[in-house]
Formats: C-alpha cells, structure tokens, sequence
C-alpha cells in the first residue's frame, strides 16, 4: 500500500525571518531618508585657484570664512604666503605675478 506523503509546508527558519524584517527595515530606512532633507553644514573651506610650479610645487588660493590666503606648497611643506583681503590686493598680485 502506497502512502501519499502531504506536503509538508516549509516554515521559514529563523534566519530567513531575520534576514527579511532586516530587508524591510532597510526599504523603510531608505523610503524615510529620501522623504526629509538634512540640512548640511556649510564647508567652511574652499580651494578657489592652484597653480602648478612644476617639480612638484603649487600655488593656491584658500577661501576661509569669506578670507581668502595665498598658500604654496611643497613634497615636504606648505606655507601662508600671503592674506589676500581685498579685491585691490588681489589685482596687485596679479600683476606681481605676471612679471614673473
């Protein structure tokens, strides 16, 4: 006499289980972060300008906190050259410069 075997229903193991509710936390995760909007701190640092002297050596400019510093730099160094305050002092560098 042949026995019908029922089918046994499978009940997901408890990794399985662990596995999907992590699955829905992320989608939940994800759906929230895309719904608010994170205000981000604004950079207090910005590279405006870098000049390549060659042999590995730059120029550049620096904006901080609305103060802008010309800063040279070297394989084993870097230097303040000089604060560049006001756009006069910008324009008389550029001509300092370009007698170079």
């Amino acid at each position: 006499m042949k026995t019908r075997r029922a089918k046994a229903y499978r009940q997901p193991t408890v990794l399985q289980q662990v596995i999907r509710n992590l699955r829905r936390l992320l989608s939940a995760a994800t759906r929230w972060s895309q719904t608010i909007s994170l205000k981000r701190r604004e950079n207090q640092l910005r590279l405006c300008e870098t000049l390549s002297l060659g042999d590995r050596r730059f120029l550049a400019v620096v904006l901080v906190e609305q103060q802008k510093y010309l800063v040279g730099g070297a394989p084993n160094s870097v230097a303040l050259l000089a604060k560049l305050s006001a756009p006069a002092q910008t324009a008389r560098l550029d001509d300092e410069v370009h007698l170079l």
